[in-house]
């Protein structure tokens, strides 16, 4: 991990980082099943881990190679993940906070339900800021609204190609969390590094 610049801003993911997506990924899964010619359950997750392991998007992309209907996603089954609120007040003492995701219309909304929205300074959503991750310009957008500079920024997300990789390109540093179908990436076919990589959210406490 670099130490040349002091950290002060530390953006985080939504999506399986802060928000265990679980159930949802479990609900949208079982429903496509349903459907007429898909296949059994085993096969299609075998679909879905091929996908990942090339950084393909695992479900999507698993649709498609069967020719099935993507399903909805059931945003009512998202839940915070355990952790979240004990780590957010460890670190907010030390550290401006600010979000940066791919998210429909209502992020602050939801995360003032979960119990979080105080944590955080800075919200680049993508529905309400009309551009989305990996686009460099929502970035670019919590940057300006910070008033940081990237080389002082940690970028936090479970998503190589959405999170690490632009961030990276960014100037700014990463960690990877791999708790989610996207952890199960392949860093070596990735254009750019993490500088850290954790299985879990609280891990990140052992770096910052």
């Amino acid at each position: 991990m670099k130490k040349d610049t002091p950290i002060k801003w530390l953006f985080f993911d939504l999506g399986s980082t802060l928000v265990d997506e679980t159930k949802c990924i479990e609900y949208r899964i079982e429903e496509t099943l349903k459907q007429e010619n898909a296949p059994v359950r085993e096969v299609f997750f075998a679909c879905m881990e091929k996908m990942i392991e090339n950084n393909q998007l695992p479900y999507k992309d698993a649709v498609k190679e069967f020719g099935l209907e993507q399903v909805k996603w059931p945003k009512e089954l998202e839940q915070l993940y355990e952790d979240v609120p004990w780590v957010l007040q460890t670190l907010a003492g030390k550290y401006k906070m600010g979000i940066i995701a791919n998210q429909s219309l209502g992020s602050e909304e939801r995360m003032r339900n979960w119990g979080i929205l105080d944590y955080f300074e800075v919200i680049a959503a993508s529905a309400e800021a009309g551009v989305a991750k990996p686009d460099k310009r929502i970035f670019e957008l919590a940057l300006e609204k910070s008033e940081a500079k990237p080389e002082e920024c940690y970028m936090i997300g479970d998503r190589l190609d959405n999170d690490i990789i632009p961030a990276k390109e960014m100037g700014m540093q990463t960690i990877w969390v791999r708790q989610s179908w996207f952890g199960k990436g392949n860093v070596e076919l990735a254009a750019e590094k993490p500088d850290v990589i954790v299985e879990r959210l609280e891990e990140i406490l052992e770096y910052l």
